[in-house]
């Protein structure tokens, strides 16, 4: 937030350094005009008004993503039920400090999430009769006190040796102390690099592979040692199908899984679409150690039916998926449905139907490493990758999402990433080579808009038949998967399950 005009001062007295930082010519005003940054942060409303969302000083970094504390802090005081709220980072987690109104208890973290993305939401909760002060009446920060064991369930230790190596590993993981067994692990701040972490660490301290999806399935200390305990199958064959919520009165809903071939991103649609509505993800093909990626789509789409056809032997089934998720589970509902079985609606998440996300620049191995291990979120210099052998590109690109805080440094696994990345490379050529016939049921299209600008149907009229509904999204591409985005697509999404789509957009 900057002020100008003619009431404007001239500059602090005796300061020339701090004069010159936040006193800054006016790009709007007469030569010579100056506007003075205030150290605020703020935004302009559809309304015309202005919001203060808080302080610059008071802006942190979370895992490589910006965080407004105040703005966090706004939405708490917004609260009924709290007289006072601070937020503050401690390590590698957020805890909220409230003093609230009376003496009844306080959830506030599913008020948060419904406005805010997840990584902004507190993962640690302290109750305060008062916020402390200075002398001078301002908020002593630093006199804040130590989380603790707020926000966590209550403490059991582990009760054999088996879980305290466990506890130890997700205490190491996650620089959290005293984790007992039915802690959650991503209540406590994980997320799927730390899980890509943990995981490592459980093979080299166990001695054999541990899919990413095990902690998804039981991200407890108490699930995952049972998990860990059950014999393994003798067949080897990886479990393609992963229980979000197995549980459930409603018919299930199936998330293929997207071009990196995790089911990570699912999570926050699972928990927004309610306890009563079972949800399983299908995770690609060649994840774990010795396993080929599909090379075509039809392929994917014999295995992930047969797989299907396991969990649930007749519909009706609810299929969906982000990016290349929603190819994949348009052409699975055109097999469902050719063997007799019902699938009501097809969900698409900002899924394209013609040319595949990225395929020319995929043609560049250097360009798709970026993206396979970082989404593309790194600077580095093709040119130099390109003079590089394949592992030497390989440790580059990760070095470089380590240092933007998209990857954890100890990921650097070879092995892995190779995988990683052979997986995101099999996966764009099969859906980007591939074009869809006609499908005549329904397919609810979640679609990147901008204010004033009608959304891209993404090249879906030309294939849906059936109705086609187009439902707006503002924001980056990915963002429809979280927060606050991601809770207005599983209303809808839950809306269209119950009630059908409206006749065709």
């Amino acid at each position: 937030l900057c002020l100008g005009g003619v009431q404007l001062a001239r500059g602090y007295v005796g300061r020339p350094a701090l004069t010159a930082e936040r006193f800054v010519p006016d790009p709007y005003g007469p030569p010579g005009a100056r506007l003075y940054r205030t150290g605020d942060v703020a935004r302009w409303l559809p309304t015309g008004e202005v919001q203060y969302l808080g302080r610059t000083d008071f802006q942190v970094k979370i895992r490589g993503q910006r965080v407004e504390l105040g703005e966090i802090e706004a939405l708490l005081a917004a609260d009924p039920a709290v007289r006072a709220a601070v937020v503050v980072l401690r390590g590698d987690r957020l805890v909220g400090y409230v003093v609230p109104e009376g003496d009844e208890p306080l959830d506030l973290a599913p008020a948060l999430r419904r406005r805010l993305p997840e990584h902004m939401v507190p993962t640690a909760w302290v109750r305060l009769d008062a916020l402390p002060v200075t002398a001078n009446g301002k908020l002593d920060r630093a006199a804040l006190p130590d989380p603790g064991e707020s926000g966590r369930a209550p403490y059991l230790p582990p009760r054999d040796p088996f879980e305290a190596r466990l506890a130890t590993l997700w205490e190491e993981t996650l620089g959290v102390d005293a984790i007992g067994v039915h802690d959650d692990f991503f209540a406590l701040g994980g997320h799927s690099l730390l899980a890509l972490r943990l995981t490592m660490r459980l093979r080299k301290e166990l001695g054999r592979e541990v899919p990413l999806s095990a902690v998804l399935t039981a991200p407890t200390v108490a699930l995952l040692a049972a998990e860990l305990r059950r014999p393994q199958d003798n067949d080897g064959a990886p479990r393609r199908i992963v229980p979000l919520r197995p549980t459930g009165g409603r018919d299930p809903v199936f998330l293929f899984h997207a071009l990196g071939g995790q089911v990570f991103r699912y999570l926050p649609l699972t928990r927004h679409l309610g306890p009563d509505q079972p949800v399983y993800a299908v995770q690609a093909a060649g994840l774990a150690p010795g396993e080929r990626p599909h090379a075509t789509l039809a392929e994917m789409v014999d295995d992930y039916t047969a797989h299907l056809l396991e969990v649930r032997p007749h519909g009706p089934y609810v299929l969906g998926g982000y990016c290349i998720g929603g190819n994949i589970a348009l052409e699975t509902a055109r097999r469902l449905r050719e063997l007799g079985e019902e699938v009501p609606l097809v969900v698409l998440f900002y899924s394209d139907a013609g040319e595949p996300v990225l395929r020319a620049s995929l043609e560049d191995d250097a360009v798709l490493l970026t993206h396979a291990l970082a989404g593309g979120n790194v600077q580095v210099d093709l040119d130099d990758l390109h003079r590089m052998d394949p592992d030497e590109r390989l440790l580059a690109v990760i070095d470089a999402a380590s240092r933007a805080g998209t990857l954890q440094p100890d990921t650097a696994d070879l092995r892995q990433a190779r995988r990683f990345v052979e997986v995101f490379r099999a996966n764009a050529h099969a859906v980007g080579h591939y074009r869809h016939a006609p499908y005549d049921g329904d397919v609810l299209l979640f679609s990147p808009a901008a204010e004033g600008v009608p959304p891209d149907d993404m090249g879906w009229r030309d294939v849906v038949t059936g109705r086609l509904r187009i439902s707006p999204i503002h924001g980056e591409r990915f963002t429809v998967m979280y927060e606050p985005r991601v809770a207005l697509a599983a209303a809808e999404l839950r809306s269209s399950i119950d009630n059908g789509l409206t006749p065709h957009d």
